[in-house]
């Protein structure tokens, strides 16, 4: 049993690193999409749905923010709701 919860905690450690490890291409694409003044809702939306997963697992919440403030100049209707879904996850 000792050996099953030790595998299992490893397991989770791997998988926080990998979804860690996407942190860096998503900075470089909420960058760019701000950089660009991006007005594509589509696109904005896939990123919050993209960071608002790995908020579940406490990685990328600074980002998530970063993009919904700047998705609030475009849309602020669409971005209360993604604020009232990172709500509801803390």
């Amino acid at each position: 049993m000792d050996k099953l919860l030790s595998d299992l905690k490893k397991a989770i450690e791997i998988f926080h690193k990998n979804l860690a490890m996407q942190i860096p291409y998503l900075q470089q694409e909420v960058s760019n999409l701000i950089q660009q003044n991006c007005t594509n809702h589509h696109i904005i939306e896939r990123h919050l749905d993209t960071l608002l997963d790995l908020g579940m697992h406490n990685i990328g919440k600074d980002l998530f923010i970063q993009l919904l403030d700047y998705y609030k100049t475009i849309n602020m209707e669409d971005a209360m709701f993604y604020r009232n879904e990172y709500d509801k996850e803390d």
